[in-house]
């Protein structure tokens, strides 16, 4: 089986969603999954058996990506957007496992691609676009509260990491036996690769 992770965040960088990605693609590979995880350039190379790192670039020269949406974090999206539909064409992955806000191209792709899909949902996203003041369109969230509820009922799989939020997905999908909980929790070191200059990373293409 081959599966395509999407972390669209700094990974690796020492916060919530990187640690749950880290531990996800980890016992995913070490159930024989062959993985690629696509990510952001930003971030720590980790070694894990069985895994294909693929970055975006990097852009380090606008700043540093910080927690909560963000115009420097939609332009980073960008070409999720376009490296997601690049392996997509070029690979063939039985199942496709999407974190955070990857879930919305993800969902629009499943049904032309074929792939089983994962939503990992670590938080409602049109929420955050209020807690973080992002946005205070209430035509915007609506929207984003619309796309959220389509990705939902898409998914063949949604992972929650709260109560809270469990019982918020629960609501909206009408088998809920697709929605788990997996709270958040760190079981050993995360196994960063050794350091090299930034200049010597390799950074994977599409084939």
């Amino acid at each position: 089986m081959k599966a395509l992770v999407i972390a669209p965040q700094p990974f690796f960088s020492p916060r919530g969603t990187p640690f749950s990605v880290y531990y996800r693609t980890l016992i995913t590979a070490e159930l024989g999954v062959e993985v690629d995880l696509l990510t952001y350039g930003q971030g720590d190379d980790v070694e894990i058996p069985g895994v294909r790192l693929i970055r975006t670039p990097a852009f380090e020269f606008l700043g540093k990506i910080k927690i909560g949406p963000s115009g420097l974090k939609l332009f980073h999206d960008i070409f999720i957007v376009i490296w997601t539909i690049g392996l997509l064409l070029t690979r063939k992955y039985d199942l496709v496992h999407a974190h955070e806000e990857a879930i919305f191209l993800c969902a629009f792709l499943k049904p032309i691609f074929k792939f089983k899909l994962i939503y990992d949902m670590h938080s409602s996203l049109p929420e955050q676009l209020t807690n973080f003041n992002f946005t205070t369109s209430k035509p915007l969230i609506n929207l984003f509260k619309a796309l959220e509820d389509f990705c939902l009922k898409a998914s063949d799989a949604t992972i929650t990491i709260c109560p809270s939020l469990y019982n918020y997905a629960c609501q909206l999908v009408d088998d809920q036996d697709k929605v788990l909980l997996i709270e958040n929790s760190i079981f050993d070191e995360v196994k960063l690769s050794p350091a090299m200059p930034r200049s010597r990373l390799r950074r994977k293409s599409f084939a």
